[in-house]
Formats: structure tokens, C-alpha cells, sequence
């Protein structure tokens, strides 16, 4: 008897531990975070690049992306979840985001991407890696993106 009744209190103790830190993350992010990023995002010279030209962000946490800035027909769509965030000393928002092509589950692609966006809002850069967040975000790596609020 004192077995069981002891796993019962470990696993109420656990089941609160997790929903605090639940409670504590939703804090911290926000749907204004998700409202802040979604639209509309553009490069003109990834038109005729590797990278997408247009990605929309949704406040639903979805993306779509688009090899041209013109075309209708999605190159891919997924989903996002941003996990942490702060603002630097120069005004600009960053975010930690897991991305996910397809529907979020283990079976799909994910990555971890590092995400900043001016003070002004309209300009985007991002790095990311398949196994790890990036600790920072260099221009001169083959995974930099840089895109601006249409």
C-alpha cells in the first residue's frame, strides 16, 4: 500500500511540475508573438534561388512557402511553434522556433531555427539547423535567409 500511494504522489508531483512549466512558457510567448511574425515575407533575388521567394507565416502557427514571390502553386507548407523569445539592446526581436514541414509529428521534417526581426518588423533573418538551435545567425553561411515584410 505505501508503494502505490507514494508512485501516485511522484506522478502528482510530476503531472504539476509539467503544467507550471506549460503555464510558465505560455508567459513568455504569446499569441501577439504569432501575430507579430505572421504575413507575408518576400526576397526578390531568391527568385531564381534554392531558397523559397515567398513565405506566409500564419497566426495559426502554419507557413506556406512559394519558389517565386508570384506564383500560387506551394513549394511546401508546415508549421511552427516559437518556444522562446527577447528583445537585444538594438530593438530587434528574436525568436527560438521549432518548424515543422507537413503535420507536426516525430515522421515529418523539423528543424530548429533562430530568428530575428528588425525593430522596424520588416525585415526577417533566420539560421537553422536539423539537430540543435543555432547560438547565432551569420550572414556568410550557406543556411542564412533574409526575407521583408510585403
Amino acid at each position: 500500500m505505501k508503494t502505490r500511494t507514494l508512485v501516485s504522489i511522484l506522478i502528482l508531483v510530476l503531472a504539476v511540475l509539467i503544467m507550471a512549466e506549460g503555464y510558465a512558457t505560455d508567459e513568455k510567448v504569446s499569441k501577439k508573438d504569432y501575430r507579430f511574425v505572421s504575413g507575408t515575407w518576400i526576397n526578390e533575388e531568391y527568385n531564381s534561388h534554392v531558397f523559397s521567394a515567398r513565405v506566409e507565416m500564419h497566426r495559426d502557427g502554419s507557413w506556406d512557402e512559394y519558389n517565386r514571390i508570384s506564383e500560387t502553386g506551394k513549394k511546401s507548407a508546415g508549421h511552427y511553434a516559437i518556444v522562446d523569445n527577447w528583445t537585444d539592446s538594438e530593438g530587434n526581436t528574436w525568436y527560438k522556433m521549432h518548424i515543422w514541414r507537413g503535420p507536426i509529428d516525430e515522421e515529418h521534417i523539423s528543424f530548429y531555427e533562430l530568428a530575428k526581426y528588425s525593430e522596424s518588423g520588416n525585415s526577417w533573418e533566420f539560421m537553422s539547423d536539423r539537430l540543435e538551435f543555432p547560438t547565432e545567425i551569420d550572414e556568410s553561411h550557406a543556411k542564412y535567409h533574409i526575407y521583408y515584410r510585403q
